[in-house]
Formats: structure tokens, sequence, C-alpha cells
């Protein structure tokens, strides 16, 4: 069975983030294949254990008035929105364009109110949005804007739009550049950085053993992206009658369990600094060429289903979104021919609007997605199979 995702990552990382774990790594490196700094070396830029971590961070050091509101790009993660309400912030959806998954700012500016004090916006799926007209709406009504880049990584030197106030990017499990944690904030402004350096200093350090177990865990999942031994596993989970879906989906959870915020607040590991600093320094832009190539092999296949996204204007796919109406359908035909589609590959969800309609396409998008696996180890005559399946059994959603 092909897996839903392969993991952007080899046996030798994890091996040189366990030998960080017990100070037995070279020196770490400062500049990446082309001599350009590394992201997490550059001015502005905050190291931290997660891109939840960070937020949480900057929302706690803003300490804005209970009842605040920000504009939040109608998909994103649950997470996102738990720590807004955290801070008693108030997240307000403003829906996007499932095709080309931009904000609509006609949608902005119904949203806006005189409580409104930023935009969270995100670049989904691999995708990326040209931001300068959000940058300008923004701009022209004093708000803040936040630009979470966690899937929009490539290696390629994009590091956001230098107008955004900060720029999050992601390099958990399943993100490309894994380092199995970390994430990295660009802030703007040397006074800002400061602060949040200073407030970031006094939270407690990520145990070491913690951040071991955690490659040790899901390093292990290295092991399996074969697909014959990846197909083993996932009947042999079905054999234990529970769902392959949620044991998988929970296996790669990065604050699973209770006590989300106490888990939330703490500074990386020296070992996770380490390995993401070596991750940054080896990344391959080769790879996620291959990967956008293959995203777009199994695109132009298709006759009539569609990924949220496909007009985009600059696709890596990341995850392959595809809008089914048939789903529950869908599932067990591709699972029957060896394709792990899923309908949770990740943690990404329309957010509720509060019965206030405000994010109606994003609501339905979600609803009918389906992701497939579309990557370049799958080969052509793989990803051709797949789209004759999905040809043949998926109903386009409208």
């Amino acid at each position: 069975m092909i897996p839903r995702k392969q993991l952007d990552a080899s046996l030798a990382d994890v091996a040189f983030g366990l030998l960080a774990c017990v100070g037995l790594t070279p020196g770490v490196p400062e500049r990446d294949q082309a001599g350009a700094t590394l992201l997490s070396a550059r001015p502005g830029s905050l190291v931290c254990l997660s891109v939840r971590s960070g937020f949480d961070l900057m929302l706690g050091e803003l300490a804005w008035s209970a009842g605040s509101e920000v504009l939040v790009t109608a998909i994103t993660i649950p997470d996102m929105s738990r720590i807004l309400r955290e801070h008693g912030l108030q997240p307000v959806p403003v829906d996007l364009d499932p095709a080309t998954l931009a904000p609509d700012l006609a949608a902005m500016e119904r949203a806006v109110t005189p409580r409104t004090r930023a935009i969270l916006v995100a670049h989904l799926f691999g995708a990326r949005l040209d931001l300068d007209p959000l940058i300008a709406w923004a701009q022209a009504r004093g708000l803040q804007v936040w630009e979470d880049c966690a899937q929009a990584f490539a290696a390629d030197g994009f590091e956001g739009h230098a107008a955004a106030d900060v720029r999050m990017f992601s390099f958990g499990t399943i993100k490309t550049a894994t380092a199995f944690g970390g994430g990295i904030l660009l802030v703007k402004g040397a006074a800002w950085h400061a602060r949040l350096a200073a407030r970031h200093a006094q939270w407690p350090l990520q145990p070491t053993g913690t951040y071991a177990a955690k490659l040790l865990k899901l390093g292990s999942f290295l092991l399996v992206q074969e697909p014959w031994i990846y197909g083993l596993v996932f009947r042999a989970i079905r054999l234990t009658g529970r769902d392959p879906d949620q044991v998988i989906m929970d296996f790669g959870r990065g604050f699973a369990g209770g006590n989300f915020f106490q888990k939330l607040r703490h500074r990386p590991s020296a070992a996770l600094q380490q390995l993401l600093a070596r991750r940054l320094a080896t990344a391959d832009p080769e790879f996620v060429r291959r990967r956008a190539a293959a995203g777009e092999f199994l695109l132009a296949q298709l006759r009539a289903a569609r990924p949220l996204g496909a007009r985009a204007a600059h696709r890596t796919h990341w995850l392959f979104p595809l809008r089914v109406r048939n789903a529950d359908a869908l599932l067990p035909v591709l699972w029957r021919a060896g394709f792990d589609a899923t309908r949770a590959s990740s943690s990404l969800h329309a957010l509720p609007d509060g019965g206030g309609a405000r994010g109606p396409r994003a609501q339905a998008a979600m609803a009918a997605v389906v992701y497939v696996p579309a990557y370049a180890a799958m080969g052509k005559e793989r990803l051709t199979e797949l789209a004759a399946l999905l040809n043949a059994h998926a109903e386009p959603a409208e």
C-alpha cells in the first residue's frame, strides 16, 4: 500500500538527532548548501518548540484586551484558534477561494470591526499566496499581519512576505525538511524580537529525553515507508479492531493528550535545535520540485475532480486534497487498490463560523476533501493508476 505521506527525512537524520541528545554531534552548520545564512540564524529569527509555541509566546507578550478580534483565513488548524481564545482573543473566519486558496478581500472587509487587531493568513497545502493585496489592505487599516508559512517551506529561499509582522515556519513531523519538531518565527523589528526572546528565555527547556523518545517513535515510521511493509502494518492495525486512519493520525501528533499549554510552553532542546540546523543546511529544493512535478502530473490526468488550490499560482503539493462528493465511498476503493487515502491527512479544518456564515466556501470545501498520495517516489505508473481510479470512481464536488 502506498503511504499517505512520504516523510522528508532519513534514518541518518534520526541518528544525528539521537547523537545530539547525548552531546556527540559535530559542529552545527551556519549556512545552507547555497551558502546562505540558515533561516534559524537570520536577524529577527526565533527558534521555538513549534509554531504553536511561538504563536502562544507572541500573544502572551502582546497581552491585548479580551474581546479583541483576529481575522483568520477560514482553513487553519484548530490549535491556532484555541491559542487565540486562551489569550482572550476572538478568531473571526474569513472565507477563501477553494481554487486559489486566497482569502476573499470583500469578505475580509465585511468581517473587520473596530475590535479587529490583526490578520492570521495561512499558505495551505504547499501553495503560496500573493500577499501584496492583503498586506496593503491591512496596512491601510492599521492591522498587524501574521503569516503562517508552516506548509510553504520549500528550501528555495522563500521567507514569506517582508512586510508581515511575523512569519512562522514549521518543521514538525510531516513537514518539508522535518526535524520532528521545531518552529521558526521571523519577527519584524529588533525591539519586538528582543521582547519575545526575553520572554522565551523564561520558559523551561524541553527535556532532552522527551525529544529522544520522540525521535525513536516517529523515526520508526521511516522503517515502514516501503509500500509492502506499510500495507502489512495497515492490515495488522485493522485486525486489532482499531481504525488505521486514527492510529496513524495519533502517531504523528505533536501535543497529544492533556496539559496542552503546559507542553507547548517550552524552549526547544539543544538537540532539536541542532537537528533543525542540519535539516535547514541540507534541505534539497530538488525534493520539493520532484514532489511538485508528481502533483502536477496527477492533476493533469484528472478529468473532472480537482484538489483545493488547483489554480493557485505557486503549487508544491505538500498535500493533495481532492474535492469529491462521495468521499466515504471512494476511500475503500482506493484502499483495495493499494493507496492509503484519508479524510484526515492533516489537522487542518474549516474554522467554525459561529453561525455567522462567514466561511461557507471553506466549510463546503473541507467537508468534501479526500487526501490522496501524490509524490515522486510513487513513480508515474502508480500515479497514472491512481488517476484512472479517481476518474472512474470520484464524483467531483461542485
